[in-house]
């Protein structure tokens, strides 16, 4: 899900009525950055507090969250807390050790049980229920916003009122030719879209997807307010990436760290909805909510961590000092790199037979459309030398050159294939 298309952050155009109540009880930060543009290496980073090139999950050979690491889930089960996880799709599984620390984990249902919002709203309240007298530790992960875009009624149609199917080109002739940069366009993530000739489809969809989301989001809380849980707990929402939308010429996936597929959105309510209704500007990382998370619950850590604690930042009295930087990729000729100082956003892609910067300056392009490396070697020359100290260009996938073999079944393969991986 991406940050633009939340309603209390400016969208009027789709409704989501419960992120939105949720965000008046909490703190919502208008420019959160996810450290990676898709699900395996975002996440442990969230779950590890750590860049993918530190933590390694990374993909390709390297689709292993080493067991070295200290997990969000790990720091409550210590501490005694029940943890549980709900996962819709495979990175979450234990084929990448992504249920480390977690007591109950329940990973993707097959699709013909239920659809899959759905389930994982009623494994998730039915956890609520089962813990409800005990401290506990719950992540709740949904996977409806994401190709194919293909919501339940009501939502289907929600937001498109005309005819997928009058007569045209069809959508799929420009998704599957050059004009469309994503270098998977060939294979199964947009059969979706076989003999629809309006591209408004689709993006409407995605819409329709966010609003579905959001109303398994109020049911889950709704049980909390019925448990008399809610007001004591500290929830956190937030997406692992954003989407492509046809920005930089990539439709309908999540691949390059431009801000379309890194701006994410983030509510934080704290107990007894302290700092209710405040909204922070400034930009910060998903690396910063394993330390403001074990803070918000009293727990310390001494692990080296490349996140900070944004409680101060909830409470006003600190500003600046997340570490802005995101990469993809996991072959030594074949990556990105993003790093953010102030509104300058420095990107570096290594494609095996080039290699480019892109700078932008997010204040006056916040849509990232006019490269300014050209007309700003200097700047460019200021924050490429921070972005080559925080990653060793000797080894700079991960800080562990040996990778991990791959544990996915053929049939995981398949079904991650399926879906643009």
């Amino acid at each position: 899900m991406r940050a633009d298309r939340l309603g209390i952050a400016g969208n009027d155009s789709i409704e989501t009525p419960h992120l939105d109540a949720l965000a008046r009880d909490g703190v919502l930060f208008t420019r959160a950055l996810a450290a990676a543009p898709w699900t395996l290496p975002s996440f442990a980073s969230i779950f590890t507090g750590l860049l993918p090139y530190r933590h390694g999950a990374v993909g390709g050979d390297r689709t292993w969250l080493d067991g070295s690491h200290t997990t969000m889930a790990e720091h409550f089960l210590a501490a005694g807390y029940k943890t549980g996880g709900i996962a819709a799709v495979d990175w979450l599984t234990d084929a990448c050790n992504m249920d480390q620390g977690f007591q109950r984990w329940q990973g993707p249902l097959p699709p013909e049980d239920l659809s899959r919002a759905e389930a994982q709203t009623w494994l998730a309240r039915a956890f609520c229920d089962w813990h409800r007298m005990r401290p506990f530790f719950l992540f709740l992960h949904y996977f409806d916003v994401h190709t194919p875009y293909t919501p339940p009624a009501p939502f289907d149609g929600m937001y498109y009122l005309g005819d997928p199917y009058r007569d045209g080109e069809p959508v799929l002739s420009m998704l599957q030719s050059p004009a469309n940069r994503a270098p998977n366009r060939d294979g199964e993530m947009y059969d979706f879209l076989a003999g629809v000739t309006d591209l408004a489809y689709p993006m409407q969809q995605y819409a329709a997807g966010v609003s579905y989301v959001d109303m398994h989001v109020g049911l889950v809380l709704a049980r909390l307010k019925r448990l008399d849980l809610y007001d004591d707990m500290l929830i956190v929402v937030l997406a692992d990436h954003g989407e492509h939308l046809g920005e930089h010429d990539i439709w309908f996936t999540h691949l390059l760290p431009y801000e379309e597929t890194l701006r994410v959105p983030l509510i934080i309510k704290l107990p007894r909805s302290l700092h209710a209704g405040r909204v922070v500007d400034e930009p910060v990382s998903l690396l910063d909510l394993l330390p403001t998370v074990l803070a918000g619950a009293r727990l310390k850590t001494d692990l080296p961590l490349d996140g900070r604690n944004l409680l101060p930042v909830m409470a006003g009295k600190e500003a600046g000092g997340s570490l802005l930087a995101a990469e993809q990729g996991s072959s030594d000729d074949r990556y990105s790199k993003s790093w953010q100082q102030g509104d300058w956003k420095l990107l570096f892609f290594r494609e095996p037979d080039a290699a480019r910067y892109e700078l932008y300056d997010l204040a006056a392009d916040p849509r990232e459309l006019n490269d300014l490396a050209a007309a700003q070697p200097q700047i460019v020359a200021k924050l490429r030398d921070g972005m080559w100290k925080l990653w060793d260009p000797a080894r700079i996938v991960s800080e562990d050159s040996r990778g991990r073999p791959r544990k996915l079944d053929e049939a995981t393969k398949r079904r991650l294939r399926s879906l643009g991986y």
